[in-house]
């Protein structure tokens, strides 16, 4: 199948941005196989400096720069290689973070702009589960013969605050198309950023959809090429990948493109 360009999402036209900090940089590469995970170094020894850097992405709004000025970019994460092997009718204690099996190889990093490699792929199946322990699938066959469109979020990104109001509206609107799951994937938790716990905060956000739980590595996130927050992925009922944006979306736009995907 052809690869797609990807429609640019206008940014919101509500409160403007906060301005960053500093002048916005490409999202580093992927970190040596030595480091894991964006916040936690091997061995502890950074910690402290990458929850500080965290907390000031969060308050500065960590702009990229990008047209639309509305997506928060993410750390450098390493390679996929979750630990933990998920039992999917098991159950495990409440928690921010669960633990995450990926089956199937990583979708590719998402770039700024150009074809995206990852349309028509075959994403991977993530195991996981949800705040309150309870097991939830996300892949190729867990529509039920509909399509599913994926939202990454992080509880303390700036754009995620102003889109998840915006697809809760779309919700009680009845907007959304019947044929389309919606799940969601909490990631990039730090207990030192706003709005922790995410729990809380996608509860009291009142999302109306299932929330999986990421792990501390963001397991879920780096299998599915998330370079920023909000991130969008939308797997057709064939179980290939149809779409995928990062960045704020107003709801005209995304469901043109929910269009688009559904029709591809």
């Amino acid at each position: 199948m052809a690869n797609k360009k990807r429609p640019t999402p206008k940014a919101s036209r509500g409160a403007p941005l906060p301005p960053p900090k500093a002048p916005a940089a490409s999202p580093p590469a992927p970190a040596a196989p030595k480091s894991k995970a964006p916040w936690f170094i091997a061995g502890g020894v950074a910690v402290v400096i990458a929850i500080a850097a965290i907390v000031a992405v969060a308050a500065g709004g960590g702009d990229d720069g990008s047209a639309d000025g509305a997506t928060t970019t993410a750390a450098s994460i390493g390679p996929v290689g979750p630990t933990t092997t998920v039992d999917p009718s098991a159950t495990v204690p409440p928690a921010e973070f669960q633990p995450v099996t990926v089956t199937g190889d990583a979708l590719p990093r998402l770039a700024d702009d150009g074809d995206d490699p990852a349309i028509g792929e075959t994403p991977p199946t993530l195991q996981g589960y949800s705040f309150d322990g309870t097991p939830i699938t996300i892949g190729p066959d867990s529509g039920d013969g509909k399509a599913t469109m994926v939202v990454f979020l992080a509880h303390w990104c700036p754009h995620c605050n102003r889109e998840v109001p915006r697809l809760v509206q779309w919700y009680e609107d009845g907007g959304v198309p019947d044929d389309l799951n919606i799940v969601g994937v909490s990631t990039g938790a730090s207990d030192a950023a706003p709005n922790w716990p995410p729990s809380e905060w996608i509860q009291k956000e009142k999302w109306p959809w299932p929330v999986m739980a990421d792990d501390e590595e963001q397991t879920a996130a780096q299998a599915y090429g998330l370079p920023g927050y909000p991130y969008f992925v939308i797997i057709g009922a064939d179980g290939t990948v149809k779409a995928r944006q990062s960045g704020e979306i107003e709801i005209n736009d995304l469901e043109q493109i929910i269009t688009d995907a559904l029709a591809s």
